[in-house]
């Protein structure tokens, strides 16, 4: 390996490890918004209950909640 290999190797690993913090740093708070935004989300699902057992033989009463936000650019599925 020549000298000028060397050199350039030398150089890429020294910015290779001077810019990895701040990708680590950039790639977590990439994942906590990530999280963030599907715990969000999450609270925002439709919810259904049933009661099984009832005055009827159909059963008890059934029930699905939905808290409506219509700003939701990518409502939840």
């Amino acid at each position: 390996m020549s000298d000028g290999e060397r050199l350039r190797r030398a150089v890429q690993a020294r910015k290779f490890y001077a810019t990895l913090p701040h990708k680590i740093d950039q790639a977590v708070d990439d994942a906590a918004e990530i999280i963030d935004m599907e715990l969000e989300r999450q609270k925002r699902r439709p919810r259904f209950t049933e009661q099984e057992q009832g005055e009827t033989p159909l059963g008890g009463f059934m029930r699905i909640q939905s808290p409506h936000n219509d700003d939701d650019p990518d409502p939840a599925a």
